[in-house]
């Protein structure tokens, strides 16, 4: 008995030496490892304490701020892992390294694709100019025999050919096959990560210049560079797995990708990649420099070409191929671009639009039902 309250003692006096340490040593603001603004202390108020908000605040700033918070995360999903658990935090723990969030198609995201094909429908009606739409799988399909035993998977080529089937003017660009087949010889997405490696933007780009009757650059004329060995991605900053395998981020140059004039939002950066996000836990963003409402890309391309790409961040990876085929390529992500697409297109003199959108995101996606 004596002993018990000895360690009880001992407990609560390290427990309280740690929340005191919590609010005397500086904290960070944001989290590299889960790519997020962590929670900032609250202000009192009387209010706030009586309705239990300022409690509730507290605990999230004690929680996000707790010293060694990663090394904790980290050992509470090794220790549920290793009874056997297959998934933590919405994420699957799959076979070779791979990492899988869990997506599940329900009737409101197929009533929300209704919605989207509708708006879709009449953005793109009297228009005389070619429009594209690609809807591309996700790894959870595309990967699905790596998926833990019993984990379940909707088929999601019957969910993107139902999508095309509603669009009744746009030239559709299935590529799930194409995926689905250099996906047995190489690594399409990352492991750790929703988006495409840059091989698999490759392939999707070959597609794309087929359904536009254009000329895709050869592989071989590209230099591939690989830029980081130690990219996790965002599945990795839910799951927190402990020695999770890190990827390779590879990029392939060539004189077209790497003279460009870039405009981000009004800011002026003459490439379409920055290093400087290799240095922390964003490294996608080293594609596109992050997410902008509007980037326009001038290319040394003298064709009198310019492309309207209406996108998620899977077009980001995608810039390094987009641009060889046009003098301009604008890219405009609807979350954050309010103004009228329809006639900031005909203001720029566009002569091909492309949709270009993975399916888990655009499942859920609001923006896309008010484009006009």
């Amino acid at each position: 008995m004596k002993k018990s309250k000895i360690f009880f003692i001992i407990f609560i006096i390290v427990w309280a030496s740690l929340i005191i340490l919590n609010f005397i040593i500086p904290s960070e603001s944001f989290s590299q490892q889960e790519n997020r603004y962590l929670a900032t202390i609250p202000e009192f108020n009387f209010k706030d304490l009586v309705s239990g908000r300022y409690i509730e605040s507290m605990d999230n700033y004690i929680n996000d701020h707790f010293i060694g918070r990663n090394f904790w995360l980290k050992l509470n999903s090794f220790m549920q892992l290793s009874t056997g658990k297959t998934e933590n935090n919405g994420v699957y723990i799959g076979r070779d390294g791979y990492l899988f969030e869990e997506f599940k198609f329900t009737e409101d995201n197929d009533r929300n694709l209704d919605r989207i094909a509708s708006a879709i429908n009449e953005f793109t009606k009297n228009k005389e100019i070619p429009i594209y739409f690609m809807l591309i799988p996700n790894s959870i399909y595309i990967n699905r025999e790596k998926l833990p035993n019993n984990a379940e998977v909707d088929d999601q080529k019957i969910i993107i050919n139902k999508f095309y089937q509603k669009l009744e003017d746009t030239i559709n660009v299935d590529v799930t096959d194409v995926l689905q087949l250099e996906n047995q010889e190489n690594q399409i997405y990352f492991r750790t990560d929703h988006h495409m490696t840059s091989y698999g933007a490759y392939i999707v780009y070959l597609e794309f210049c087929q359904k536009a009757n254009i000329s895709a650059i050869p592989l071989e004329e590209f230099d591939r560079e690989t830029v980081s060995k130690e990219f996790l991605g965002t599945f990795d900053s839910k799951a927190q797995v402990l020695n999770q395998r890190k990827d390779k981020i590879e990029v392939y140059k060539n004189d077209i990708n790497q003279n460009v004039e870039g405009n981000y939002d009004g800011e002026t950066y003459n490439s379409i990649f920055n290093s400087e996000y290799l240095k922390g836990k964003d490294k996608y963003s080293y594609f596109l420099n992050g997410n902008y409402s509007k980037v326009v890309i001038k290319t040394k391309v003298d064709n009198n070409k310019k492309l309207l790409v209406i996108k998620d961040s899977y077009a980001h990876i995608m810039s390094q191929f987009l641009c060889q085929n046009y003098e301009e390529v604008h890219f405009i992500d609807p979350r954050y671009y309010k103004a009228d697409i329809s006639e900031y297109a005909d203001e720029n003199n566009i002569t091909d639009i492309l949709f270009l959108y993975n399916l888990s995101n655009m499942a859920d996606d609001v923006a896309l039902r008010m484009i006009k």
